[in-house]
């Protein structure tokens, strides 16, 4: 069974310097979990990340997904929802 991502708006995916082919692997998954990648923003930083946007953030074998509560200051608290292997 596999979790489908509730969002409006855009989903940002902090790539965090990984390589592009890890990068593709997880648009994939994405659009497994009902992600369309015209709503997809790739950032390097997680800096400027709107409240209530959900980020993504990529680690080498899986993705964090969490949802952004509250931005202050240069912080982000976004508590973790779920993984996805990839």
């Amino acid at each position: 069974m596999s979790s489908k991502i509730e969002y409006t708006d855009k989903v940002y995916l902090y790539s965090s310097g990984m390589p592009a082919e890890l990068i593709d692997r997880s648009k994939e998954k994405l659009i497994e979990h009902g992600v369309d990648l015209k709503d997809l923003v790739i950032i390097e930083s997680p800096e400027n990340v709107p409240e209530g946007s959900i980020m993504i953030t990529l680690w080498p074998h899986y993705l964090s997904v969490a949802k952004v509560k509250k931005v202050r200051e240069g912080s982000i608290y976004a508590p973790q929802l779920f993984n996805i292997d990839i």
